[in-house]
């Protein structure tokens, strides 16, 4: 395949890879795909914490950054301050200030916890396909809170390639 210059905006429905291929044999060393990944959780209204048990980090799925939009409100003045996991609950996002008190995009956040822009490897510490934990900073009140994230990474079949 040749090289190729494009102009206009590239375009594909199943996502991008980048490969890198042995030049002797023709395996593939390593793909690198861009992955979103998004979940909905509730916060109860006398919580501070809510996680999604149903729907985990995909296996060596490495968070850029996530998107944070409040679909319920709580009616108490408080902050999403925390995303993570239930093994590490900051791993991802570490000390934001969020309101959660109105409905709407709060904003991109880049992933800059201990687990963020450094992903998994297979079996380390519990956390390969761990759910996403969230924590704010008071109890949310009234009928709770739900927050929808997308998370925008890349993931890899070869991590250490």
């Amino acid at each position: 395949m040749g090289n190729s210059t494009f102009s206009g905006p590239i375009r594909s429905e199943n996502g991008f890879k980048s490969i890198v291929k042995n030049s002797t044999t023709g395996a593939v060393t390593s793909d690198f795909t861009l992955q979103t990944f998004a979940v909905t959780i509730t916060i109860a209204a006398s919580g501070t914490t809510g996680f999604k048990s149903t729907e985990l980090i995909p296996v060596n799925f490495i968070p850029m950054g996530v998107a944070i939009t409040v679909t319920a409100a709580a009616t108490n003045n408080v902050n999403l301050v925390d995303i993570g996991t239930d093994a590490d609950p900051d791993g991802f996002v570490d000390g934001i200030a969020s309101a959660l008190n109105s409905t709407g995009f709060k904003g991109f956040h880049g992933c800059n916890g201990v687990l963020g822009m450094s992903g998994y490897t297979t079996g380390a510490s519990g956390l390969v396909g761990d759910e996403v934990e969230v924590a704010i900073d008071g109890a949310a009140g009234g009928t709770g809170a739900t927050i929808a994230l997308k998370f925008f990474g890349i993931s890899s079949d070869s991590p250490t390639a």
